[in-house]
């Protein structure tokens, strides 16, 4: 394990105080991969809360989410997904958005999970030993595990729950990844990919290294505030920036979304998606296929893609809802 030298990170001077009270850190994966994570302990928390960011995301991006996550009593852990943020790039060009198997980032968070959330001593004793015995050891603590995320990580974190039974009380995602808003049919617009792929073609048609659009052309948000301080984010980290999807990153996100769609509706734990009204970047027609069963839907009214950006109506909506959601599923 390694860890992260702080002061290589320009943070806002609103979030410092925060920011300085959290572990960062390193864990080592067997390809080489150095996954960056992010701890955030409260004293004593009602509920510890595992999120899972979007893709081109660094878990700095949401220091304003997590102060309140953590002022609502929770403690909170979040890593950088394998190509992104602070954790290892995995092409010669580090803006170019890849991953060799979308199931990569499943087995990711599993070591995250397994490794530095259940190791944490801030964790009972008896917690962590029954957790090496038992994958339902968290279901039966006075500190319940809950999954969060945003967009891909949504759809990472949906997948990681069907494959790892058991260890979450409930669920809740911004704008899930159940299907990517795309100009012409999946099955079209992956075999261009998965051709282009094979011919050698990084970036998708039309995509290029890190290039953000001014706020009137965005698609991520109505917080001209909020979409501003992101950007200036990026701009003072330049390590964090991310460009447009490769095509494999394409065929297999097409893919896993389809997957996550069918591991949502058959949740075996209560999950809430929040569903962004204006959304042009999932296709939210995905997200209804996937309710039923534990999985259920609240349409975020007037908010685009980045709900946990958004102006403050739409976005206190979700706040309120995930932490509603978490209280009522905790006990």
């Amino acid at each position: 394990m390694h860890t992260i030298d702080r002061n290589t990170l320009l943070i806002p001077s609103a979030e410092r105080a925060l920011f300085a009270r959290c572990e960062l850190g390193r864990l080592g994966r067997p390809d080489g991969v150095q996954l960056a994570w992010l701890a955030l302990r409260h004293p004593s928390p009602k509920g510890a809360i595992v999120f899972s960011n979007g893709r081109v995301e660094g878990f700095i991006k949401y220091l304003e989410l997590y102060q309140q996550l953590f002022d609502a009593g929770y403690s909170l852990y979040t890593l950088d997904h394998r190509g992104q943020g602070l954790s290892s790039r995995l092409k010669a060009n580090p803006h170019i958005g890849y991953v060799g198997r979308f199931s990569d980032y499943v087995e990711d968070m599993n070591a995250f999970v397994r490794d530095i959330v259940l190791g944490d001593a801030s964790l009972s004793n008896a917690a962590r030993s029954d957790a090496a015995r038992s994958k339902t050891a968290l279901s039966k603590t006075t500190v319940p595990l809950f999954m969060a995320g945003h967009s891909m990580g949504g759809a990472i974190a949906t997948l990681y729950l069907k494959a790892n039974p058991g260890l979450f009380r409930a669920a809740c995602f911004s704008a899930p990844m159940y299907g990517i808003r795309l100009p012409l049919p999946a099955k079209l617009i992956r075999a261009l990919a998965h051709t282009l792929d094979r011919l050698g073609r990084d970036y998708v048609l039309g995509g290029s290294d890190y290039n953000p659009p001014s706020f009137a052309a965005n698609e991520l948000t109505k917080s001209e505030p909020r979409y501003q301080a992101y950007r200036a984010l990026y701009q003072d980290n330049p390590q964090l920036q991310l460009g447009s999807p490769s095509n494999h990153w394409l065929v297999e996100a097409i893919d896993a979304a389809k997957a996550s769609i069918s591991a949502a509706q058959n949740s075996g734990i209560p999950l809430l998606m929040l569903q962004a009204s204006d959304d042009t970047v999932v296709d939210n027609r995905a997200q209804l296929q996937a309710v039923g069963g534990l999985c259920e839907l609240e349409v975020i009214d007037g908010a685009r893609h980045e709900i946990f950006i958004a102006q403050d109506e739409a976005r206190n909506q979700a706040i309120a809802a995930l932490l509603g959601f978490f209280d009522r599923h905790g006990a």
